[in-house]
């Protein structure tokens, strides 16, 4: 039995949140040689939080130009916890609409963003037939037995909403990530 004490400390409270259910976040961004890529990675160190978990890579393509790829992975839980609420409510908003067909067999949630719009600040779902340049997101979902696949993938999308709508995310991708 809960004392009138605790009970009057209770309410009003809002209900303690489960951790978010995944386990990693990536983003990669593939540009070409003459990509201005110091914006591309202040951007992409915005969209993961940290700028230490952004790799630059400089390497050829099939055709023997010049070419960067840049990955941006939360592979802990703790930091992709605190990763993903970065996309904003809006976003999560949409992909709830489409959570099926973005979830393949291995329990990854697949996602790509405008990466024109991301370099100016602003997250957005890039189109299935756009031909512009995206960044290619993976969530990796904590599901265990008898979990099923969608109700954990909608809860991660509800919880991290509400943490996004707390922490006023998204911010812009433009300001400096560690606030100097």
């Amino acid at each position: 039995m809960v004392s009138a004490a605790a009970q009057s400390s209770i309410v009003g409270r809002r209900p303690i949140l489960m951790a978010l259910p995944v386990h990693r976040v990536e983003w990669s961004v593939h540009a070409s040689g003459v990509a201005d890529i110091s914006v591309i990675a202040d951007a992409l160190s915005w969209l993961i939080g940290d700028e230490k978990l952004l790799e630059i890579e400089k390497t050829q393509s099939f055709h023997g130009s010049s070419m960067y790829i840049l990955r941006a992975d939360a592979d802990k839980k703790s930091t992709a916890r605190q990763a993903f609420p970065r996309i904003g409510v809006q976003l999560m908003e949409k992909l709830s609409s489409s959570l099926a067909e973005r979830i393949d067999d291995e329990n990854w949630l697949h996602l790509r963003l405008d990466l024109d719009e991301l370099v100016c600040g602003r997250v957005v779902l890039a189109g299935t037939r756009d031909k512009a340049e995206c960044v290619k997101g993976r969530v990796k979902l904590e599901i265990y037995p008898n979990d099923k696949t969608e109700d954990v993938a909608s809860r991660l999308l509800a919880e991290a909403s509400e943490i996004a709508e707390r922490k006023g995310f998204p911010e812009s991708a433009t300001t400096d990530v560690n606030n100097e």
